[in-house]
């Protein structure tokens, strides 16, 4: 198996904005594993990731913000998803380019290294669970996108998911 060299940067990307990586968990019964998040006031579903650091390619980044936050440790499948998503947090903004990747794992026990100070929850959904809610997620158009995913069926490139 060939080396990731590290990508720090994403090239269509400009200077001063932030990469991040994400992680679409498939679990154990075809689940996906979100974040219920409170941001200012606001509570969305996410995936777990976090930005890039100096060094590090996306897929190494997505495997340890995986990690971190979840403390599942899983090899890190192909790229799905891209995202430029522009947002305020504390007052300040906020420009990321955002990666998703895929990855499976076959256990269901999250138990978080560090998490971050806004997660509030872990769950995970069912594609059925994901059509009928009204919870927000982000990306926005997650419940649409996924099905395919958890059916094996990934895009030849990755799709911009949107906001």
């Amino acid at each position: 198996m060939a080396a990731i060299m590290p990508q720090p940067r994403d090239p269509a990307a400009p200077a001063d904005v932030r990469p991040t990586a994400r992680v679409l968990v498939h679990g154990p019964h075809d689940r996906l594993l979100l974040l219920r998040a409170e941001i200012d006031g606001s509570t969305l579903w996410v995936t777990p990731g976090g930005g890039v650091e100096d060094g590090e390619s996306f897929e190494q980044a997505a495997r340890r913000e995986l990690l971190e936050e979840t403390g599942l440790d899983a090899v890190i499948g192909p790229w799905v998803w891209t995202r430029r998503h522009v947002y305020t947090l504390g007052g300040r903004q906020f420009d990321q380019c955002e990666r998703f990747f895929v990855a499976r794992v076959a256990i269901d026990r999250v138990q978080p290294i560090r998490p971050d100070a806004y997660v509030r929850e872990f769950r995970w959904w069912s594609v059925e669970a994901l059509a009928r809610t009204a919870e927000v997620f982000a990306p926005r158009r997650l419940a649409q996108l996924w099905p395919g995913i958890a059916r094996g069926e990934l895009p030849a490139q990755p799709v911009d998911c949107g906001v």
